[in-house]
């Protein structure tokens, strides 16, 4: 270890920068810091409940819109749309070596 005192010195010096609060600004931090400590006390079980089903509604909620309006949409889509999307009635040709298959539903 080295002999030097850096870190003295610096505490040293630093001392003068430090804050200590006077005996009524004491007393107003010691107050402060007990009243947040009193209101801060563990949550009631309605607020647990709360703090846990209030998301799970929320996105339960955001699920049924959701499959609402989905199922809205496909009934009110023409039927033509609906057909030629899911089902292709013209099937699949492919050529191997000069043959031709056909693949069909």
């Amino acid at each position: 270890m080295s002999e030097d005192k850096f870190l003295d010195r610096l505490r040293e010096e630093a001392r003068v920068l430090r804050y200590e609060p006077d005996d009524p600004a004491l007393t107003r931090l010691t107050a402060r810091v007990r009243a947040r400590v009193r209101t801060s006390s563990q949550p009631g079980v309605s607020q647990l409940l709360a703090r846990w089903f209030r998301p799970l509604v929320a996105s339960l909620a955001v699920m049924i819109l959701w499959a609402t309006v989905s199922v809205v949409w496909i009934e009110r889509a023409p039927d033509s749309s609906l057909d030629s999307l899911f089902a292709s009635s013209n099937g699949v040709e492919i050529q191997l070596d000069g043959d031709t298959y056909s693949v069909i539903d």
